[in-house]
């Protein structure tokens, strides 16, 4: 009797319920396989960072008696020979819940002893439904019924040895450049989270839409790839909340663990709606008359916008494989409403670009941004780019550090370089007038609600 932990988003050790009930089964084999599917479509930065996360990973089963298999190819035939050359009786994945990995998981369950088990979230999707047992559409209610049923999270410390199979072969990691911001393994993502509920997390509701100040979390891209467990910070944020730990204001622990219900609402609704990967939650803008100017979609894209703040995100997104979240709902904004530029469009260069580029969590939060998902902000309210950057970059020093050809500009010009004291300065115009799109984005969004009528 033995077993193969099938590694897919859960690249740790600390409270890994997969690996868990594996080693009810020992010796296990940790495996690790690169999907050609999912490979050809990732960019460069984000593999670079799964494969130094690999490497670490590998490194801690080593500290253990074990290691960790590569294989490339298609899971099916990748596990079904595993199975042959381990001579394991079963193998153990933690469940995912977008199309492709329901699609996957239900392949390989087909022709393989598949064991799914749920540690991703909290709670699993078919766990937070309503009376009527239908899923929930809208935010609020939906962290309302989460909240009521919360988790009583018990982390599973990493064991200490891990037995396993031995004389299988593996392929070598990948070489890749290690993120600056971002370093890879399980203990930094676990300092970094320390480090956060030390000092950030009384101010986390004041100063995470700064972009000038270091107020996020900066957990994001572990998070994704399960380096940190999703249950965990639920488990920190859920036992600050009910504890208060002598705290007077809680709002902070409040508004962190929100976000971090967020995500789980996202993944739900991947989960009830997949068709929402693709098409517009909110039926009714199907019939919108986008603009899709691919050359404003290429100044989006590079940071020449001609509008500081969007420019900023977006340079710092292409330095960096990451963005200021106030950022991405401020870019976001602007490519959807400014330049009526399809969400789906944006969304795919996000997911691109970015080291937690989530699916459900991407595509909710720009179908969120562009008014056409769930819980979505109306039509008619669009980000004014120059009164977010007052108002979230008051000194304008994230401009500053992303947009260094505006440095120079004192504060009150910095945030819209316009006029005669602007003149002689290498940054482009304005690709459009906010005014002007503000009313083009309202009355194509009107129209499309009409025509969904006839």
């Amino acid at each position: 009797m033995s077993s193969i932990w099938w590694i897919r988003r859960d690249l740790r050790l600390q409270d890994n319920l997969t690996m868990q009930k594996a080693l009810e089964y020992p010796p296990v084999l940790p495996v690790f396989i690169l999907d050609p599917l999912l490979v050809e479509k990732a960019s460069d930065r984000r593999m670079n960072f799964l494969y130094s996360n690999l490497k670490s990973l590998h490194e801690d089963l080593v500290a253990r008696g074990s290691k960790l298999i590569i294989r490339s190819g298609k899971p099916v035939e990748i596990l079904e020979s595993l199975l042959q050359e381990s001579g394991a009786d079963r193998i153990f994945a933690e469940e995912d819940f977008t199309p492709y990995a329901r699609l996957r998981n239900v392949l390989v369950g087909s022709y393989l002893p598949l064991k799914l088990v749920q540690g991703q979230l909290g709670i699993h999707p078919l766990g937070v439904l309503k009376a009527n047992d239908k899923p929930y559409r809208v935010f609020t209610p939906f962290k309302r019924n989460w909240m009521a049923l919360a988790p009583t999270i018990r982390l599973h410390p990493a064991p200490e040895q891990i037995p396993t199979i031995e004389n299988i072969i593996s392929e070598q990691i990948p070489s890749g450049r290690e993120e600056t911001q971002f370093p890879p393994g399980e203990e930094y993502a676990k300092q970094r989270l320390e480090k956060f509920l030390k000092k950030k997390m009384d101010f986390y509701h004041l100063n995470r839409d700064r972009m000038d100040l270091d107020g996020t979390s900066d957990l994001s891209p572990y998070i994704r790839f399960g380096i940190l467990g999703l249950r965990t910070a639920l488990f920190h944020g859920l036992k600050l909340l009910n504890s208060n730990e002598g705290r007077q204001d809680i709002l902070g622990i409040d508004t962190w663990l929100g976000e971090l219900i967020w995500r789980e609402f996202h993944i739900n609704i991947m989960y009830h709606f997949p068709e929402s990967r693709t098409q517009n939650f909110r039926s009714m803008y199907d019939k919108l008359k986008w603009r899709n100017d691919p050359l404003d979609f290429q100044a989006w894209k590079e940071g020449r916008t001609g509008f500081p703040i969007v420019d900023a995100g977006m340079r710092q997104l292409i330095q960096t494989g990451w963005m200021h979240n106030r950022a991405r709902m401020i870019t976001a904004s602007f490519l959807v409403k400014d330049l009526l530029i399809d969400w789906r469009w944006g969304e795919q260069w996000f997911r691109d670009c970015l080291l937690d580029g989530d699916l459900a969590v991407n595509i909710g939060s720009w179908q969120w941004v562009a008014g056409t998902g769930t819980d979505a902000a109306p039509f008619f309210r669009i980000f004014n780019p120059v009164r977010q950057s007052k108002k979230f970059d008051t000194n304008g020093n994230y401009i500053r550090r992303w947009v260094p050809e505006l440095a120079h500009l004192d504060n009150d010009l910095i945030h819209a370089p316009r006029g005669k004291k602007a003149k002689n300065i290498n940054y482009p115009e304005p690709v459009v007038d906010h005014k002007f799109a503000r009313e083009r984005a309202i009355i194509a969004f009107q129209v499309a609600k009409e025509k969904k009528r006839l």
